[in-house]
């Protein structure tokens, strides 16, 4: 399985989590798709995981915010890297009903509502604020969690705010436990 976020590459193969910044990601996005193909090549070889260990099929967490047209983008790619099918996981899958979360990492923050609203932090850097503003829009509680080091100095005084305590590692942590997918 594989999960991108910030500039880093979180791939799960054989209950073991390999995390790799890459310069080819940008935002949990891949802006440079050559340049990626080779970083990848090199960590499947670095960490002697071979394509065909690693499965016909190659599990990627798709965000909330990915739009169709990188959906496809990224298939492509594994595709050209010798996967037969790409299944995407909705990373919503990941949380709980009751809850709102709130992705924060280094330079940009995911507010996972009916619509997810994306902020560049180089623009909005008042947490507290920002998750008051979006307080109509929210679940009973407020769940924060990414790679972002204020996160657990951020709250509210109007709606309870909680972070997990492996928040820098969330989704890279639930994905170890899901044994369904297989890598």
């Amino acid at each position: 399985m594989v999960y991108f976020c910030d500039d880093v590459i979180n791939i799960i193969y054989n209950g073991k989590l390999i995390r790799q910044s890459l310069k080819s990601i940008n935002r949990g996005l891949v802006v440079n798709r050559n340049m990626f193909m080779e970083d990848l090549i090199y960590i499947l070889k670095k960490e002697k995981i071979k394509n065909k260990l690693f499965g016909d099929k190659i599990y990627i967490v798709k965000d909330a915010y990915f739009m169709e047209s990188d959906l496809y983008y990224l298939e492509n790619i594994f595709i050209d890297l010798g996967f037969i099918k790409v299944v995407f996981l909705d990373i919503e899958d990941y949380f709980m009903d009751d809850y709102t979360y709130v992705g924060i990492f280094k330079d940009y923050m995911i507010f996972y509502l009916n619509k997810p609203v994306i902020l560049d932090l180089y623009y909005f850097k008042d947490f507290p604020k920002l998750i008051d503003y979006f307080i109509d829009y929210y679940k009973k509680y407020v769940i924060l969690f990414g790679s972002n080091n204020n996160i657990p100095n951020i709250s509210s005084n109007r709606i309870g705010v909680y972070y997990v305590d492996n928040y820098q590692n969330y989704i890279p942590d639930s994905l170890l436990k899901v044994k369904k997918y297989g890598a």
